[in-house]
């Protein structure tokens, strides 16, 4: 018991350490200590969320990149998997890091392309946070004009850039964290030389600010009301529409039972 707590208590200095405290700069906007970054050095994980941590610990094996993928992921859409490799979710997660829902991996892992981690999944229940687009190569917000991919004028000869992303923002800098930052740094490194117990804390505190499930699809495809202000990002308002009543998250709200599927005629109405 003392071990453990010796380590456990060297992790906790870890987090509030100068590497954790300082932030290179990303951008002209994300200088300061991002709100994720804040939240994870506050963290305090219950059993619950530790027990889990460790059991995700001793399970974790290192992903193994394809170089050369044989099928296309998506329609008209590169086939480049990588989409923002100095966000610091890629750490540890796989480009396409949806995989244990069936009915909805696929849905999920094509908003990869523009929608960062955090829009869904750090949504913290004290803080009204905004939405902008990121150029995760350029380190920059940029406008969001042209870049929705959808409406009747769509043009399929031009490919969409792996990025930028829908990224949250919190006075007027992205919420998230990076992986070129002391923090993720001291993270990364800290990870590779310590041991099992040690390792639990670390990707307890690192996920306790977010949320396990993201939201519902009805949360951003709503008529009336949506977590992001699509109009706001760049969107036209026929795609605004489009977006609102697309048939793919209708069908995955009314519909639960795995044998229960949309046809091409449904989705083409």
């Amino acid at each position: 018991m003392t071990k453990q707590l010796v380590f456990i208590t060297g992790i906790s200095l870890l987090f509030c350490s100068s590497a954790w405290a300082e932030s290179q700069p990303i951008a002209a906007n994300a200088q300061a200590i991002s709100l994720y970054q804040t939240r994870v050095e506050q963290a305090n994980p219950d059993k619950e969320a530790l027990s889990h941590s460790e059991k995700k610990v001793r399970e974790h094996q290192d992903t193994k990149i394809v170089e050369k993928f044989v099928v296309p992921n998506f329609h008209k859409q590169s086939g480049d998997l990588e989409t923002a490799p100095n966000s610091f979710c890629r750490n540890c997660h796989s480009p396409l890091p949806h995989s244990k829902q069936l009915r909805t991996r696929t849905f999920n892992n094509m908003h990869v392309r523009f929608i960062a981690c955090e829009t869904c999944h750090f949504r913290p229940k004290d803080i009204t946070l905004d939405y902008q687009w990121y150029d995760f190569e350029k380190n920059q917000t940029v406008d969001g004009k042209g870049l929705f991919r959808i409406g009747q004028e769509l043009d399929n000869a031009k490919q969409r850039p792996a990025n930028p992303k829908i990224v949250p923002y919190y006075q007027g800098r992205p919420a998230l964290a990076f992986k070129n930052q002391p923090f993720s740094n001291a993270v990364a490194e800290e990870w590779k030389k310590t041991d099992l117990h040690a390792k639990t804390l670390i990707r307890a505190k690192v996920h306790w600010p977010l949320e396990k499930k993201g939201p519902d699809c009805q949360t951003c495809h709503d008529e009336h009301k949506s977590l992001l202000n699509l109009t706001a990002l760049g969107a036209t308002k026929e795609q605004s529409l489009a977006m609102a009543k697309h048939i793919i998250p209708q069908f995955i709200r009314r519909y639960k039972k795995d044998d229960e599927h949309i046809t091409i005629r449904e989705m083409l109405q």
